[in-house]
């Protein structure tokens, strides 16, 4: 599967869409009441057209996400591969988003995940303004190599199950 999939299958589970919510939460334990909460309190979830922007919008109330979607079925993805476009799309997208007050969010969607939450979530450095910079500081950071590279491991990353629990208690 293309990374594509994946793209519309995290709008859809952040959008409230009842049958993504269903088949996301039966890989997970104890997610019910969260199911309920976020059905009734979805984000507005809007895809970001062309290659210079993030993948995904998502707002609720007073939360603003720009949201970049990664997939792979390694547990690892560095930035130093592709010629390094990644980082170089990493670093501009950081700096469009701390103009505004705002940070990047790197969903990465383990494409062999069997079991539990296949989705881990990941900040990257900024200095966010309001509730954003509540977010952004329960986020886990990506790694950095010697090279001054990022990189994200999956295992490092915060589950988007935790994540829309701690995004129910906040509104």
């Amino acid at each position: 599967m293309n990374g594509s999939v994946y793209e519309r299958e995290l709008r859809h589970i952040l959008a409230g869409d009842e049958k993504y919510l269903r088949s996301y939460s039966k890989k997970l334990e104890n997610w019910g009441n969260e199911l309920g909460i976020f059905l009734r309190k979805p984000f507005f979830v809007t895809r970001s057209a062309g290659s210079l922007g993030a993948d995904l919008i998502a707002i609720r109330h007073d939360i603003s996400l720009i949201i970049e979607v990664k997939s792979s079925e390694r547990s690892t993805i560095t930035f130093s591969e592709g010629s390094g476009q990644r980082q170089e799309q990493a670093e501009r997208l950081t700096k469009m988003c701390e103009k505004a007050g705002l940070f990047i969010m790197y969903a990465y969607r383990l494409k062999n995940a069997e079991r539990g939450d296949p989705w881990r979530l990941f900040s990257f450095p900024a200095n966010p303004q309001g509730t954003a910079r509540i977010l952004h500081m329960m986020l886990p950071k990506p790694s950095v190599t010697k090279d001054g590279y990022f990189g994200l491991r999956w295992n490092d990353g915060l589950p988007l199950s935790e994540f829309i629990r701690w995004v129910n208690r906040l509104s």
